[in-house]
């Protein structure tokens, strides 16, 4: 016979299993409302932004690469608020200009392994 409280065991370990802790789609549900549209907004924004950068007709450059390097020159993709940016991706992680190669390479892979 099946209990209330192994039901909802299960529940929780299929919950985890769906939507780890850590993932994007967790933390999106950590953020106020306010937080949340302004997330879907900034993010319809960006989609807008990245297809507009691959409609750009330059034959110097592969269509995966036009929005990086429109990013670059041209046309900045939109920012996100930094409340909601450290909020879903935590603290920003900035490599002084300072630091040796080593130095930065180290924060850098720090920074990936999370």
């Amino acid at each position: 016979m099946t209990t209330l409280a192994s039901i909802k065991k299960q529940l929780a370990t299929l919950r985890s299993i769906v939507k780890p802790a850590n993932s994007l789609a967790a933390r999106l549900e950590t953020l106020t409302d306010e937080q949340r549209d302004y997330y879907r907004y900034w993010h319809k924004r960006y989609d807008e932004w990245f297809e507009r950068c691959k409609a750009q007709h330059d034959d110097e450059i592969e269509v995966d690469a036009r929005p990086y390097a429109y990013s670059l020159y041209r046309y900045p993709p939109p920012k996100l608020r930094r409340d909601v940016r450290i909020a879903l991706h935590g603290p920003d992680r900035l490599i002084p200009i300072t630091a040796s190669d080593d130095d930065a390479a180290k924060i850098y892979r720090d920074y990936c392994d999370e």
